[in-house]
């Protein structure tokens, strides 16, 4: 018997495991080679199952793209959430730098799966809460933005929407110019970590 006849034989009516483990095959791929075009077949070696297999999880390749991305959105959500539990925030503002450390240091320590949120099609698009792939972190960052607006603190432009979106877009564009050239100094996560703190500081100043 091979390891791929017992790799199956152990994963039997296990859908839910096997699909999990599917996923991580794939950024295990995307990984080592970021501009890899990703096949069933490719992801099936990967994870030493039968190509059938697959195609019993994922019906095909874009499908199996909308749940890496599902994935990689709800990592990054647990993780700003536990940047922010770990920091035990003493104000609502610590709190939301808390979390977009969070942010940065998963696009940054993972760069591939990062840039992939951002060239695929947008999740659930008859979703009209904000457009585009940032929905989930904005989600998050919105309602650390609104408890800051309820306990008085001034917004720089206007209101919650507008305040979590200025955000999420100049940590997006940071750490989109670090990743194009991540060898030059001041391109890594400490000192984009930086630049996002330094500029936030600014725009809750000016909006005092």
């Amino acid at each position: 018997m091979t390891d791929l006849d017992q790799r199956q034989r152990n994963l039997r009516g296990e859908g839910g495991r096997l699909k999990g483990e599917l996923i991580e095959a794939a950024m295990r791929i995307l990984d080592a080679q970021p501009d890899a075009q990703l096949s069933l077949r490719m992801v099936a070696k990967e994870a030493r199952i039968a190509a059938p297999s697959i195609y019993r999880q994922f019906p095909d390749a874009q499908t199996m793209m909308t749940e890496i991305i599902r994935s990689c959105w709800s990592i990054m959500s647990e993780e700003m959430a536990r940047a922010a539990h770990d920091a035990n925030p003493e104000t609502a503002f610590d709190e939301l730098k808390a979390k977009m450390r969070g942010y940065v240091r998963y696009a940054m320590g993972r760069p591939s799966r990062y840039k992939l949120l951002f060239v695929s099609p947008p999740i659930d698009p008859e979703e009209n809460d904000l457009p585009g792939l940032l929905r989930p972190a904005f989600r998050s960052v919105r309602a650390t933005v609104t408890k800051m607006a309820t306990a008085g603190v001034k917004l720089p432009v206007g209101d919650d929407f507008s305040t979590a979106l200025l955000i999420l877009s100049v940590t997006h564009g940071r750490i989109a110019l670090a990743l194009l050239s991540p060898q030059r100094e001041g391109n890594n996560a400490d000192s984009v970590e930086h630049f996002i703190f330094e500029t936030m500081d600014q725009l809750f100043m000016l909006g005092r």
